[in-house]
């Protein structure tokens, strides 16, 4: 990603119902639906840049989803489209 930063917003941020890594995550994909209102990154490229596994954002995504943060779509070509609520 080539954004210097990213602003969590307070009412992910606050949220008593995920973890600290799932706001960083949210932080990446905030930056990444940017240019085209969604984010679809693989979960290798998102645990890269945390430096986690794909396993984790795998359970990272489902608690963002799970709290409603998160909507996730799929394409006819089963491409993953993450979009923020």
């Amino acid at each position: 990603m080539n954004n210097e930063y990213c602003k969590i917003p307070n009412l992910v941020k606050n949220n008593k119902y995920i973890c600290s890594n799932a706001k960083l995550l949210y932080g990446d994909i905030l930056l990444l639906c940017h240019q085209n209102g969604y984010c679809y990154a693989s979960n290798k490229f998102l645990a890269n840049n945390l430096g986690l596994t794909p396993r984790t954002v795998t359970r990272l995504i489902k608690e963002l989803k799970d709290e409603n943060l998160i909507k996730i779509s799929y394409t006819e070509e089963h491409n993953r489209r993450i979009y923020l609520v």
